[in-house]
């Protein structure tokens, strides 16, 4: 990996033609992006991972603290215009039956960034309602809660737009036909919603997801600009935490909308084919459980040389 990361910096110094600090972002141009070429900076050891290319900017930081006993990982996106977040499956004419470890769906992609869904599979031809589910203008359900359901998940909606614009909506508040009728492309049912119009959503944070757990959320400051958080838990070096841990955080960071996603042992962050996260061992596996899919964003024909999970 040093070598990778040593070749990479060293071609951008040239094409910049002035020095850098280690793992600093190059030159970039008006919209915040490289003209030509990619950046690629993985720092493990600080917790510091980067990338840019002339489409896409990408920076995950890793956070602790110590009592209570926390680690987690902030990532900030952005976007050209009509590039945004999409959800890859392992197999498209499978995918609520065909599973994956979600670095490796990352890896058959070359998907620069990743988080995990909604975990709807686990709800696919079950008795329980799988919400407004929709992949690719597909509906695979548009049976849910109502607003207020004391099930979690409570099934909100976060809708994904092709133009990369996202909307967060309560479980029922519209139907699958009116959600294509939008030209939304796909939604995610899990939640709850978490921020909406830049407003905490209070009284969800404290129903919903308030045991100590591992937590995935995505969110977006404005369209082109995202944010995604990964909270480790049930570790000796994080215990986890409940949903308000992350929505106190991303509305700190700016987020407008916020959407909790699955947990606990789905709970997932990919960067470059790598699983940066560690898991609990409960399930008896040191990687997140496998998924049919994952929510990602930019490719690069780096990822290709990764032949190592971690």
């Amino acid at each position: 990996m040093g070598k990778r990361i040593a070749a990479l910096l060293l071609a951008m110094l040239l094409l910049c033609g002035t020095a850098l600090g280690e793992g600093e972002f190059p030159e970039l141009n008006g919209q915040g992006f490289l003209d030509e070429g990619e950046f690629l900076y993985e720092n493990p050891e600080e917790g510091v991972w980067r990338y840019a290319s002339p489409s896409l900017r990408v920076e995950i930081l890793r956070y602790t603290q110590e009592s209570p006993a926390q680690l987690w990982y902030e990532a900030e996106i952005w976007a050209a215009e009509g590039e945004g977040f999409a959800l890859i499956p392992n197999n498209p004419d499978k995918r609520m039956t065909s599973l994956n470890w979600p670095y490796k769906i990352a890896r058959q992609n070359s998907t620069v960034f990743a988080i995990n869904t909604d975990y709807a599979q686990l709800r696919y031809n079950q008795k329980t309602r799988m919400g407004i589910v929709i992949r690719d203008g597909k509906v695979y359900s548009d049976r849910t809660w109502r607003k207020g359901a004391s099930k979690f998940p409570n099934l909100d909606v976060l809708a994904l737009y092709p133009d990369g614009n996202m909307e967060v909506y309560d479980s029922d508040e519209k139907t699958a036909d009116e959600y294509l009728e939008m030209g939304v492309q796909s939604t995610l049912a899990f939640g709850p919603v978490l921020i909406r119009d830049g407003v905490l959503n209070e009284a969800a944070l404290k129903k919903y997801g308030t045991s100590s757990a591992q937590r995935t959320a995505i969110g977006m400051v404005e369209k082109g600009h995202y944010f995604a958080m990964m909270l480790e838990g049930r570790l000796t070096r994080s215990k986890g935490a409940g949903i308000s841990f992350l929505a106190e955080k991303m509305l700190e960071r700016g987020c407008t909308l916020a959407f909790n996603l699955d947990g606990g042992q789905t709970a997932c962050m990919v960067f470059m084919g790598r699983q940066l996260c560690k898991i609990s061992k409960s399930s008896g596996n040191v990687s997140s459980r496998k998924d049919g899919e994952i929510l990602g964003i930019g490719t690069s024909a780096l990822v290709a040389g990764v032949d190592d999970p971690w």
